[in-house]
């Protein structure tokens, strides 16, 4: 469904990315990991048009895309780590879906805000909690607002950086039968980027391990902690065996 091929990024004549491909399939959850500053969110972000890749190209459903521009901009939707960065300050939960559905011109004018409220009825949010703007929200709230217009846009890829990373225990798991639901409902593919791996076995298919600009790894999360190779991953298996 998502193909990456031969994607390349530099900063400061360093490679962050080095002709990195994978691909995706419909339907499928994959979580990437790797240290800080591998360039996890720097792969997140060429594909959403928030980074410019030097060469590489993206596919969805066969098809070539830019990155952030005409039907990629649509059906590759980000979620940013810290969620209330990505919202207006001026608009309210409610407004802020219902932006993203007047911006691609999803269902009938009449309807846009049935709809974004539905949206954020469907991920917990009351309507009290519909009508504040994200000064008043929880972070845990913002990240449902979010969510909830990234998916108002129809996407056919979420990507999401870390989205467990600023949470406690409590809310990872919260966030993680969230988004579980959330796939079983719509089947929305996801690529979910993150430092830690054990959150992801309750999530992912599949996982890759991105270790000096290139993707080291590339295991089922049943098969992760008997197959993986690549000492950074071995290193990674034995938090799914403690």
């Amino acid at each position: 469904m998502l193909e990456i091929k031969n994607l390349s990024k530099t900063f400061y004549g360093q490679p962050v990315l080095d002709n990195i491909s994978l691909s995706i399939g419909a339907g499928e959850v994959v979580g990437l990991i790797g240290r800080s500053g591998a360039g996890k969110s720097t792969l997140a972000r060429c594909l959403t048009g928030l980074e410019t890749a030097e060469s590489g190209k993206v596919f969805l459903d066969h098809h070539a895309v830019v990155p952030g521009q005409g039907c990629g901009r649509q059906h590759i939707q980000y979620l940013w780590q810290d969620p209330r960065q990505s919202l207006s300050p001026y608009l309210t939960a409610e407004n802020a879906v219902l932006e993203t559905l007047n911006g691609f011109k999803i269902g009938p004018v009449a309807t846009r805000r049935d709809r974004a409220q539905q949206l954020l009825a469907s991920l917990d949010l009351t309507m009290d909690v519909c009508a504040r703007r994200p000064h008043a929200l929880s972070g845990g709230q913002c990240q449902r607002v979010a969510l909830a217009r990234a998916l108002s846009a129809e996407p056919k890829m979420l990507i999401l950086d870390e989205p467990l990373s600023s949470l406690d225990v409590t809310a990872q798991l919260g966030t993680i039968r969230l988004l579980q639901r959330v796939h079983a409902e719509r089947g929305t593919s996801m690529l979910v980027v993150s430092h830690d791996l054990a959150p992801l076995r309750h999530l992912a298919d599949r996982v890759l391990v991105l270790d000096n600009a290139q993707i080291a790894e590339d295991l089922r999360i049943a098969d992760f902690a008997e197959q993986a190779r690549n000492p950074l991953s071995e290193a990674y298996a034995q938090t799914l065996t403690t």
